[in-house]
């Protein structure tokens, strides 16, 4: 029996306005946009091991689960999604992993640095304190 190998990519949904974000309506822009570029075959060929693995709303990261190659198609896809719930939003792929362990220290990685990079941008001793209360409050240790 042979391995069916996986890839994961890792995106980031960026909505023009507050938006609600769950695994059904990106599954759904992702599949819809897939069949207008690629047509059925893609929609079939990505269809075996299309999964969304994991979807935070709050840091609006998700996982999308595929197999190797079709992952290609998704990937594709993914700069053409403008609309989830006829919001418009852009989606960034961040990361491509071959296993979510990797896509997780990826983004730990990415938090850690976006953090950083807001803590360059405080002004008062208050606010510093402030974030490193929160950074160590944080799930990123």
């Amino acid at each position: 029996m042979v391995r069916f190998k996986r890839r994961y990519l890792v995106v980031e949904v960026v909505p023009e306005k507050h938006l609600k974000l769950n695994w059904y309506g990106l599954k759904n822009a992702i599949v819809d946009t897939v069949r207008k570029l690629h047509g059925d075959y893609g929609v079939a060929a990505t269809t075996l091991g299309f999964q969304i693995k994991y979807c935070n709303a709050e840091t609006r990261i998700a996982f999308i689960s595929s197999g190797r190659g079709p992952h290609k198609l998704i990937a594709m896809a993914l700069p053409h999604i403008k609309k989830i719930y006829n919001q418009p939003v852009i989606v960034r792929n961040l990361h491509l992993a071959a296993s979510m362990r990797h896509g997780f220290l990826f983004v730990k990685k990415y938090h850690e640095e976006k953090i950083r990079e807001l803590e360059g941008k405080l002004k008062t001793d208050a606010e510093k304190e402030h974030s490193q209360h929160v950074k160590e409050k944080s799930y990123l240790r």
